[in-house]
């Protein structure tokens, strides 16, 4: 939900553009004072902000009095609800009360710290709901003391509430703000710099060509600030490389019997916060498999190396380029759609945009949570595969395979507090992949079913990609009666 949320809030203000209102887009009369609007577009976080601490204040003191889980449940959908209300209030903002327009009445259009002003109020809030979460984690985490202790596994001190927030924003929303920025950032970057150097009139382009060049210029951008990413998320998060020894001869096995090549594997020090993989990087050269402290301390040697299979399987099937080719393709293509139904139907420049920019989003949502999971039940079932064969050489997914991925995906979620059942849109519920890696004990090693299904997905994405291109250029070409988003 957080990574949804953070890119929902960054990217609504860069489709909304400069709009034709006196705030950016903003459909207030005129006679309403700059002061009167900001507040109006802070009031209601702040009204949401009190209804949460005072749930989450009686969750707590019913937790502490009677024990009940009921209190812990609440609190977790109280503060998602309130989440995605303010969420759905930035939304609003943006049209009709044109907060874009606001913040540049006061900072200028400056490079994307207009944008990142406009969107500061919704994650600002994002982050107090974490600070609201801090009693109830706090209690969870010491729930587990003696479960840990007796397991004999590592203890680590439990942050204080605003040391919890700074971890909750450098581990989970960093990872997907600064990227989103840097893109923002060199968009909007680039307009200026072409404008300035009179393109495409000086460089004698028409304006097929110069349409053609200027997306090329953004595209080559956008795949270098992709490729550097990881260099600079491995410092903004506290990482390490893993020391040598049986741990990293392991991983680097694994990668090199799948010919995938990491530049580092990596220990993401969380202090026992946060148990979870991942894989950073396009290019080789800036790649990286983190693996955090907790998880290390907490999974057996085979759950650790499924763990790391799951994520070698997300650089071997190329799941990060072909999610973002089926997101960006599904937001064009319902974009352009949009914008075709609106000129047929003779609705104004400012209803189109509005519609074109929630078509697009909501194009956007759905498309991530879609491919993504499916993606996670072809990395599980990856490395199930992996271990039926490096440790016994069958051709069918074993028991015992399939039982250390699942094991993994089962301490995690206990560890982490997390209810089995609780559904996330990205990676779905941790039971359902559970029941899944279970289904496939016995399964022929070479004809897994998520791998028909995973190759269905990439090509609905190329088709929904390219007509998403096709429409774009054919608007750009004046083939259309339409002039396009």
């Amino acid at each position: 939900m957080t990574h949804l949320y953070v890119i929902v809030a960054l990217i609504s203000l860069s489709l909304a553009g400069d709009g034709g209102g006196r705030w950016a887009g903003g459909i207030l009369p005129g006679s309403v004072p700059p002061s009167a609007a900001a507040a109006m577009v802070i009031a209601p976080y702040l009204v949401l902000g009190g209804i949460g601490w005072a749930v989450t204040t009686i969750c707590v003191r019913r937790l502490d009095r009677r024990g009940s889980i009921a209190a812990v449940r609440w609190s977790h959908r109280t503060l998602l609800s309130l989440r995605l209300t303010a969420l759905a209030w930035h939304l609003f903002t943006i049209p009709v009360l044109g907060v874009l327009g606001l913040v540049r009445m006061v900072t200028g259009d400056l490079i994307v710290v207009d944008e990142l002003l406009a969107a500061a109020p919704p994650l600002v809030f994002l982050l107090w709901t974490v600070r609201l979460s801090h009693p109830i984690e706090h209690r969870i985490r010491a729930a587990m003391l003696m479960g840990d202790l007796d397991a004999g596994r590592p203890v680590y001190p439990f942050p204080g509430p605003w040391a919890f927030v700074l971890g909750q924003a450098r581990n989970s929303i960093a990872i997907i703000a600064v990227p989103l920025a840097l893109l923002l950032a060199w968009a909007e970057g680039l307009g200026r710099l072409l404008t300035s150097l009179g393109f495409p009139e000086r460089f004698g382009l028409g304006p097929d060509a110069a349409v053609l060049a200027e997306s090329g210029i953004q595209i080559a951008g956008a795949l270098v600030i992709f490729s550097a990413i990881p260099l600079v998320m491995v410092r903004v998060w506290d990482t390490v490389p893993i020391p040598p020894g049986v741990l990293r001869d392991d991983l680097e096995r694994l990668a090199s019997a799948h010919r995938v090549r990491v530049s580092k594997f990596l220990i993401w020090r969380t202090r026992g916060a946060m148990l979870n993989g991942a894989v950073i990087g396009l290019t080789p050269l800036a790649r990286y498999i983190v693996l955090t402290d907790a998880l290390l301390d907490a999974l057996t040697e085979p759950e650790v190396e499924a763990v790391a299979a799951h994520e070698v399987a997300h650089v071997k099937k190329r799941h990060m380029i072909w999610l973002a080719v089926a997101i960006l393709g599904s937001a064009v293509l319902g974009g352009e759609l949009t914008a075709l139904i609106a000129d047929l139907f003779g609705l104004s420049g400012f209803a189109a945009t509005v519609a074109g920019v929630v078509v697009s989003l909501t194009a956007v949502v759905l498309v991530l949570g879609l491919v993504s999971r499916r993606f996670e039940w072809q990395a599980d079932a990856f490395a199930a595969r992996h271990l039926s064969q490096a440790e016994q050489e069958s051709p069918v997914i074993t028991h015992e395979a399939a039982s250390a991925m699942s094991g993994a995906l089962a301490r995690v979620a206990r560890l982490n507090g997390m209810p089995e059942s609780r559904f996330t849109w990205r990676h779905g519920s941790i039971a359902a992949r559970r029941r899944r890696l279970g289904a496939l004990v016995g399964t022929p090693a070479d004809r897994l079913p998520i791998d028909r299904k995973v190759r269905t997905v990439l090509w609905l994405s190329v088709l929904v990609f390219m007509a998403g291109a096709a429409l774009t250029a054919a608007g750009g070409l004046g083939l259309w009666p339409y002039a396009g988003m």
